[in-house]
């Protein structure tokens, strides 16, 4: 097939370096430094997370999506310390942890208003 994988991911965002340092935070993605220090010049951002990454976007006027679907999903094995933290630190969290015999899964918003999910599957 000549199509058989996502190779990013976008997220629209209002302020591209307080949401780099947000996503680096409380996610713990390592930043690039050397892209970092290009930031106010770039108009995206991009992590490097295995296959697939994830590109943040800087958008003009940008106004959060008022979509209850996650924008994506981000993947772990321990989701209740991860859910945890997220409370600790303020984070926005939408759901309780919904599981399923093989996946678990709760939403919650970044920076910018947008709805992502982190998961076990």
């Amino acid at each position: 097939m000549i199509v058989n994988k996502i190779n990013t991911v976008f997220i629209p965002v209002a302020d591209l370096r307080k949401s780099v340092d947000w996503y680096r935070q409380i996610l713990g993605l390592e930043v690039d430094q050397e892209q970092y220090r290009e930031i106010d010049g770039l108009p995206v951002y991009t992590f490097s997370m295995g296959e697939t990454s994830l590109t943040l976007e800087k958008e003009e006027s940008y106004i959060p999506s008022a979509s209850t679907v996650p924008i994506c999903n981000i993947h772990t094995t321990e989701i209740d310390r991860v859910r945890e933290d997220f409370l600790s630190r303020g984070v926005v969290v939408e759901s309780e942890i919904v599981t399923f015999p093989d996946f678990s899964y709760f939403n919650f918003r970044d920076l910018n208003g947008n709805l992502l999910m982190i998961c076990t599957g």
